[in-house]
């Protein structure tokens, strides 16, 4: 990727998500209390059971997002699940069940869960401060320049292992070749390439060095005639647009800046992890 930090957008999806609920958790659940809804059913559909503990999840996840617990949500929520119940039994009945890989489906859940409560874990006993979100703010304002106000970019990237491959896909998009295409097509950066190679909004002080001094020799529309080594490979840049930009007051960027912190710190653990563990490919 060319971005070294973005002060807005998350690294990744999912840990925007469960970044989120991690950063803003303090309690502890009941554990008693949840074994017990395991067994307890709020509804049956057809014979099969919506257990209390459903019920309860999915009321947890609403009021972390701010809304309020209420008879009429949890009715709503409980009427919710008696509905995708019913179409989960008219799928199976119809034999679609079978074009679920339930294997790789419920390993994929279990880490994004376990990953889940890891964090909130984490956050539990090392919270995340208005004192740190501040100093993280005062990185982050630090890296984008002096001032508060600048230019913003729009670019899109081709990722490539080499000089050649990169000079031949600059041939073909100046013969009319899509650019975005091509980059799902060849680009190497999984982070990009499904997006056709877009990076987004950036500021100059947000990406390498090697790409920020290329950015003022283009024009909208433009891509960089040469392609530009990186330590991750060859680049192909193109703007996509411009525009002025002023940087968010600290108010303004708390959700973003909260978000940041869970991921440099998901970021972190996954790197010392990695170092100890052994990996094979």
């Amino acid at each position: 990727m060319l971005v070294k930090k973005n002060f807005l957008i998350g690294l990744l999806t999912l840990i925007s998500v469960i970044g989120v609920r991690a950063a803003h958790a303090d309690t502890k659940t009941d554990a008693k209390s949840d074994a017990k809804s395991d067994y307890e059913f709020v509804a049956t559909v057809n014979g099969s059971a919506i257990t209390q503990g459903l019920l309860n999840l999915n009321i947890r996840t609403l009021t972390s997002q701010g809304q309020k617990d209420t008879p009429e949500l949890r009715q709503a929520i409980k009427e919710d699940l008696i509905n995708k119940e019913l179409i989960a039994q008219e799928a199976t009945k119809l034999g679609l069940a079978k074009e679920i890989d339930f294997p790789d489906q419920i390993a994929q859940l279990k880490q994004n869960l376990l990953l889940q409560v890891y964090l909130e874990d984490h956050f539990r006993s090392d919270p995340i401060t208005d004192a740190k979100m501040r100093e993280e703010y005062e990185r982050q304002r630090k890296l984008m320049g002096e001032g508060s106000n600048g230019t913003q970019y729009r670019l899109s990237q081709i990722l490539v292992s080499n000089e050649t491959d990169a000079l031949d896909l600059i041939r073909r998009i100046q013969k009319g070749e899509l650019f975005g295409k091509l980059a799902q097509e060849y680009s190497i950066d999984a982070g990009t390439k499904s997006q056709g190679g877009s990076l987004g909004w950036v500021l100059p002080g947000q990406v390498i060095p090697a790409v920020a001094n290329a950015i003022p020799n283009l024009t909208k529309g433009g891509i960089t005639l040469a392609p530009i080594q990186t330590q991750s490979g060859w680049v192909i840049l193109k703007l996509d647009d411009k525009r002025a930009f002023k940087i968010p007051s600290f108010e303004e960027s708390k959700a973003q800046i909260r978000q940041a912190i869970v991921q440099q710190y998901v970021a972190e653990t996954v790197k010392n992890l990695r170092a100890n563990a052994r990996i094979v490919q």
